[in-house]
């Protein structure tokens, strides 16, 4: 994995020195540790068992036939069929005004089986997760991505898939480090 790393602000010591490390690879990701205080910021990956995979599986397949809204934040089951033509159908939910079409719901079902499968033959997950700016490293929808911190937080609306982010927070006292070679933010005032 190529990191692009460069030093900005520590949010703890306040000194330019926390390096932070923007990874592409295998889905936007950021981690930071600051080079005086030793503060942290980083994602973590959702596990993902077989029982994880049936229940995503299970969820997608619901919203492929319109039984659910797309949207787990709304959760709804007023939902309408707008259009049926042989096996496509476009839904709306009649909830949260979200719409989605069969076509869309049925790639996120084939790319989710792909990883499964590929994770049967002995490939690690972080190898399989691959994703563009702003998708679901697994079922591809577009979510957007939300920073915590300096951390990338991934919550995926349609399949469930989210990793946690975490700060490491250093015990020590930011008045008592010595780091010259890091410059100090100036105090405004």
């Amino acid at each position: 994995m190529v990191c692009i790393t460069h030093l900005e602000l520590c949010p703890y010591c306040k000194r330019i020195a926390l390096r932070v490390c923007e990874y592409e690879e295998p889905y936007p990701r950021v981690e930071a540790e600051c080079q005086c205080c030793g503060y942290k910021a980083y994602d973590v990956p959702m596990k993902l068992t077989q029982e994880d995979f049936r229940s995503i599986l299970d969820k997608l397949g619901r919203k492929l036939i319109g039984e659910v809204c797309i949207d787990d934040r709304c959760g709804s089951t007023k939902v309408i069929r707008l259009i049926k033509e042989g096996s496509y159908a476009e839904y709306r939910c009649l909830e949260c005004g979200s719409e989605w079409n069969s076509d869309e719901v049925q790639k996120a079902i084939d790319r989710v089986k792909k990883v499964q499968s590929s994770l049967k033959n002995g490939n690690r997950l972080m190898e399989l997760l691959k994703a563009g700016e702003g998708e679901c490293p697994l079922c591809g929808w577009d979510i957007g991505h939300m920073h915590v911190g300096y951390a990338v937080s991934i919550e995926c609306f349609v399949c469930g898939y989210h990793t946690d982010t975490r700060e490491v927070l250093p015990q020590v006292d930011p008045s008592s480090l010595e780091c010259p070679e890091y410059e100090r933010s100036e105090e405004t005032g």
